[in-house]
């Protein structure tokens, strides 16, 4: 009887091991990177054709490699970062698992140029299928030049999982931002098609104060001054965790947590905890669907923390999860409260005021078009609370909304400026008015795209707005899309662009938020996207910027316009997010509530 069990041979056992660790280009370009810190590089250049399908090129001046070494990084598990089981539990490198290479080389076809500051001369070796073609020696400075060519060439089933090639370069120019971020001292450079995109010099170092100048200047150089004047700097320490960096003011926030640059002991890492405790930080400063931007540097003994755990060492366990969601969020948290409360430019600013029995209180003071201020408490009324949870256990399915048009709707008031009261013939209405203008502007705008009558309103002064390069490229793919749906936008420098017009329902407030709002949601698509998937996509990210929002007052005629435009155009009984819209207190309801039956 046959055995059914089979030892793989080598090619295959090394393919599977590129699946773990090259999943697109950017990998590579990762990998390749981090290798080149490791090696004590101070300049990193990248070169990439067709988003790196077509060849990617890592170039260095670190202390390369002789003959003998050069031929065993491509054997299966060599590596120069650990020699014995203790090293594991204490990594001071960014590569050491020694998979890397031969990973790339199974899945591309790699040429490798080094040569150490001892040799006179290099040498040059070239891979196919993971196996060695040709060895030789080769005039070359110091340091190492890696290509690796046709990135999945043997692998075809890999190749159609790639999204666009601006959405792949999008990838790769944010990995040469994050590895530029930590490590300030490196002067990185990336082009693509032999187009330079990316140009940072090293930064001056410091020898005194926080150590944060440094980094400032490289952040300033990735992401802007704009950026920058709108974030807050933190540092501090809790036990044997150092934490520095910068958040966001309240003002300054994005549609989900993808902008959050977390780096532990500067290497760039993906951590729920970690990224709780920031938004955790901002407790009722922020609304709920929108998220803070940071920029957080981590330093842990490495003995704490094992970065052993994925094979692209993207995740990582902490020994002490729970000290350092706490750290993280009071040093976040102690930066924030640093700021005092005057709204200028239309920025948000926020204070802190003591109550009689010591609790918090905090307040917004919000510049706007259509008032000077308005106050938007952070809190929410008690009674509200109990409201809320009342709904949740007597009414498990929210209205049909079409019942709206059966009964008259006489709105009564808000609670906390966010949730409309309404009796409906004798029944109790809560209405969640941001829920409802998103379904409204959500209903009108979807119907005049169809219809090919989306109002474009022309901006007497232009928006002009400047995109990190991965922005950039990503916008590229959809400007006519956007077109076509009426926001007008032009090409103004690299990264720069002009907004010159958008759909007349949505008005003119927060523009530049909005488009990157809409940059986020185009990026989260997990596939090539259908085009009416993306309009769709747009139109719902116009209509949640656009809508009424929660913490705003509205007069009994606003309440009573609202109610009947949701009559008017309400085909769901949900927000476009799938949130419901209305939920009603029926006479029996109330008269449990109250004990009378």
């Amino acid at each position: 009887m046959p055995a059914k069990i089979n030892v793989l041979p080598d090619i295959l056992i090394n393919k599977i091991a590129a699946g773990e660790v090259v999943e697109r280009p950017a990998s590579v370009v990762k990998e390749l990177i981090e290798n080149s810190i490791d090696a004590k590089a101070t300049e990193i250049f990248v070169d990439v054709v067709n988003a790196g399908r077509r060849m990617i090129r890592v170039s260095d001046n670190g202390e390369g490699m002789h003959r003998e070494d050069a031929l065993l990084a491509f054997e299966k598990h060599a590596t120069s970062k650990i020699t014995k089981e203790a090293d594991l539990f204490d990594i001071n490198t960014l590569g050491f698992r020694g998979e890397a290479l031969p990973s790339i080389a199974s899945v591309s076809k790699v040429r490798i140029i080094t040569r150490p500051a001892d040799a006179d001369t290099g040498i040059l070796v070239e891979t196919e299928d993971g196996k060695i073609k040709k060895t030789l020696e080769a005039g070359a400075p110091v340091g190492t030049l890696i290509e690796a060519a046709d990135l999945f060439y043997n692998t075809p089933a890999r190749l159609k999982f790639l999204k666009s090639e601006n959405t792949e370069l999008s990838h790769i120019i944010a990995l040469v931002n994050q590895q530029a971020i930590a490590n300030p001292h490196i002067h990185f450079r990336l082009s693509h098609n032999n187009k330079e995109l990316l140009n940072l010099p090293r930064a001056a170092t410091v020898s005194q104060g926080s150590g944060l100048d440094h980094f400032y200047h490289r952040i300033n150089q990735v992401y802007g001054e704009d950026f920058l004047n709108n974030m807050s700097t933190i540092s501090g320490e809790e036990g044997d965790i150092s934490i520095f960096g910068f958040v966001s003011k309240p003002s300054f926030s994005r549609a989900d947590k993808s902008h959050q640059d977390i780096f532990l002991n500067r290497r760039y890492i993906k951590n729920n905890a970690i990224s709780r405790a920031i938004y955790d930080a901002f407790y009722t400063l922020l609304p709920k669907d929108r998220y803070p931007v940071a920029v957080i540097f981590i330093d842990i003994p490495p003995s704490q923390v094992d970065v052993n755990v994925h094979p692209t060492k993207r995740e990582v366990r902490f020994l002490n999860q729970t000290a350092v969601y706490e750290a993280v969020k009071k040093i976040v948290k102690d930066g924030l409260l640093k700021g005092d409360a005057v709204a200028e430019g239309g920025r948000v600013n926020y204070l802190i005021q003591r109550g009689s029995k010591g609790h918090e209180r905090r307040e917004f003071l919000v510049s706007s078009p259509d008032a000077d201020y308005e106050r938007q408490s952070g809190y929410a009324i008690e009674g509200a609370r109990v409201m809320g949870q009342g709904a949740a256990e007597l009414s498990n399915q929210p209205i049909q909304l079409s019942q709206l048009t059966e009964c008259n709707v006489i709105p009564l008031g808000q609670i906390d400026n966010t949730y409309i009261v309404a009796d409906s013939s004798g029944e109790l209405w809560l209405i969640d008015q941001h829920a409802a203008g998103e379904r409204i502007l959500y209903e009108r705008l979807k119907n005049s795209y169809n219809n090919n009558k989306i109002e474009i309103q022309q901006l007497l002064i232009p928006e002009q707005i400047t995109l990190t390069s991965a922005e950039s490229v990503i916008l590229k793919d959809y400007i006519g899309i956007l077109s076509g749906i009426g926001i007008e936008i032009e090409a103004f420098g690299a990264d720069s662009y002009v907004i010159r017009g958008i759909p007349s329902l949505l008005g003119n407030n927060g523009i530049k938020q909005l488009l990157l709002d809409i940059i986020d949601g185009l990026n989260s698509f997990q596939r090539r996207p259908e085009r009416n998937e993306i309009v769709d996509k747009i139109i719902i990210l116009m209509a949640c910027h656009g809508a009424i929002r929660a913490n705003h007052g509205l007069s009994n005629r606003e309440m009573l316009v609202l109610i009947e435009d949701l009559m008017d155009v309400c085909s769901a009984f949900t927000c476009p997010h799938g949130r419901p819209i209305v939920i009603k207190f029926t006479k029996t309801d109330l008269e449990k509530m109250f004990k009378r039956r």
